[in-house]
């Protein structure tokens, strides 16, 4: 959630600076499937559980992996850019605490006292969010999972480190290329 209210901050930001959507399309970016790829993986999770009852034990980290490796690539490729090094960071550091904690990101122990978040929590306890995991004692790296709590934000409450660094690369990214073109005019020799 996080990401997307930084991604309309930064075209709100963008028009504002002259800047259009459209210059999208003369942006370099390269590998754009990727991610999108990486991002479907993941939306999957529940309905292969819920097709194959396989306990996520035994495919949750191929699929993790697969997950990641398409978003590194992709960062790979567009390596150049200053906003790629702030997603390859929040990328790393997400990746760093689930590999970590058996491939879940772990969430705060608080989500447990929000009565707003109980389906939330209910869906972690039952299997079906396996994606996310309930803070505990033996969680390693925990100031790196989901425990940056949002309660003034609608529709967020939690975030981790990484997505900080990723909602600034996203930012970087939209003020890249809604830059408006330099007028062939205008431009310095």
């Amino acid at each position: 959630m996080l990401l997307c209210y930084l991604a309309l901050l930064s075209i709100a930001v963008g028009w504002i600076r002259g800047g259009r959507l459209r210059n999208f399309l003369n942006y370099p970016l390269r590998g754009l499937p990727l991610p999108i790829a990486a991002f479907a993986v993941e939306a999957m999770f529940e309905p292969f559980y819920r097709l194959t009852g396989w306990a996520p034990a035994h495919w949750l980290w191929a699929a993790v992996l697969l997950e990641y490796a398409l978003l590194f690539i992709f960062l790979f490729l567009n390596r150049r850019a200053v906003s790629t090094w702030f997603l390859a960071a929040g990328t790393l550091l997400n990746f760093l605490v689930i590999s970590s904690n058996n491939w879940r990101m772990p969430v705060s122990p608080d989500v447990l006292s929000m009565p707003e978040l109980s389906s939330f929590v209910q869906r972690i306890e039952a299997g079906t969010l396996m994606e996310y995991c309930i803070a505990g004692p033996s969680t390693r790296f925990i100031l790196l999972g989901d425990v940056i709590h949002f309660d003034w934000v609608p529709g967020m409450s939690f975030a981790s480190a990484g997505d900080f660094f990723m909602a600034a690369g996203v930012f970087l990214l939209i003020q890249a290329f809604m830059k408006a073109p330099v007028r062939s005019s205008q431009q310095v020799i």
